[in-house]
């Protein structure tokens, strides 16, 4: 579900509507007055929500959602055989699916909700702010929370007891827990990084999901956490992120892990509890990184990796085997291979 706190919805809208604005046709016996209340996600979308599907990887989920409406194509639609669901018949899904979300969708801009006073929000009795720092209308700052000079807190933010929210900071569409640290200059809850490319160039698909950090969360200096595109960014309790850090859309992230300086993760990963990747780290998207994995310094994950492997290099394979590799084409350029 799309929360109402920082998004507002414009709908309902007619299968039919739908259908015209995106160039779309419906599948036979679809009826055009059926009403569609939101957008939704595989998982989680119920009766009155449209979904879509691009991918065949995600057969199975669409085969399995609970969603009234999926926009897709004639050719995937047939792999659907155990779907319920109306259909809507589009070209490029992806395509039709940016412009379904801005007709839901229209006003989602980055405007962060202040107001001329700069404390819209609710601060409890304990809290430190800073003269300079702005709160957001509906945002609610918890007991002995700290907000530091220049932090710009966002329209229904929620934050948690304890929390200190460093200088410069911009924390928008998103619930902390408590104990949270947000060091100088960290991003959280900014637009993903998602567009798709259409007639008149690139169109800019709408984030409309949240980030939530658990509980002793910690986001290190000029690091950025970006809000989902449809659900949400998760850290869960007390993960770390160093200085200088990316978390794309929809990352999924477990208890206690780390992630180091530099280092980018893509969009819609899952990472489990006690990860740790290493400086410059890069994980491709749609990675599945299993419990207590390490993922070396520079090195690339572009597959999954198994619960408690420990994998470096570009694209990331077991560290032993790395360590062959680095030793045999050292010997092959004639250039001796110098020990720790």
């Amino acid at each position: 579900m799309i929360d109402p706190r920082f998004y507002t919805n414009t709908g309902p809208y007619s299968l039919g509507e739908i259908a015209d604005k995106v160039g779309g046709q419906l599948a036979p016996g679809t009826p055009r007055d059926h009403m569609v209340g939101d957008l939704g996600s595989l998982d989680e979308a119920n009766e009155t929500e449209i979904v879509m599907f691009g991918d065949r990887r995600y057969r199975e989920a669409v085969n399995r959602t609970k969603a009234g409406v999926v926009i897709t194509t004639v050719d995937l639609a047939k792999n659907l055989s155990d779907c319920a669901a109306h259909m809507i018949l589009v070209p490029v899904p992806r395509q039709a699916w940016a412009e379904v979300a801005w007709l839901f969708y229209p006003r989602t801009t980055e405007a962060l909700g202040l107001d001329d006073s700069g404390r819209a929000g609710a601060v409890a009795n304990g809290a430190v702010v800073s003269d300079t720092a702005r709160i957001g209308a509906g945002a609610t700052i918890g007991a002995r929370t700290i907000i530091g000079a220049g932090a710009v807190i966002g329209h229904g933010v929620v934050i948690g007891e304890d929390c200190v929210i460093g200088p410069n900071t911009t924390v928008s569409h998103a619930l902390l827990g408590d104990r949270v640290q947000l060091y100088p200059g960290a991003a959280i809850g900014a637009q993903g990084f998602g567009f798709v490319p259409g007639p008149r160039g690139l169109r800019r698909v709408p984030q409309l999901g949240r980030v939530i950090l658990g509980n002793d969360v910690e986001v290190g200096a000029n690091s950025a956490v970006d809000r989902g595109t449809i659900g949400d960014t998760v850290l869960g309790d007390g993960c770390a992120l160093d200085n200088l850090v990316q978390v794309g859309h929809n990352v999924r992230m477990g208890r206690s892990s780390i992630v180091c300086g530099q280092a980018g993760i893509s969009g819609s990963v899952e990472i489990g509890n006690g990860v740790i990747i290493g400086g410059a780290g890069r994980v491709a998207d749609h990675v599945k990184i299993g419990d207590g994995a390490q993922l070396g310094g520079g090195g690339g994950a572009t597959y999954d990796i198994e619960p408690g492997a420990i994998v470096a290099g570009l694209p990331a394979i077991p560290i032993r085997d790395w360590h062959r590799q680095t030793v045999g084409l050292a010997k092959m350029f004639g250039r001796p291979h110098k020990k720790r």
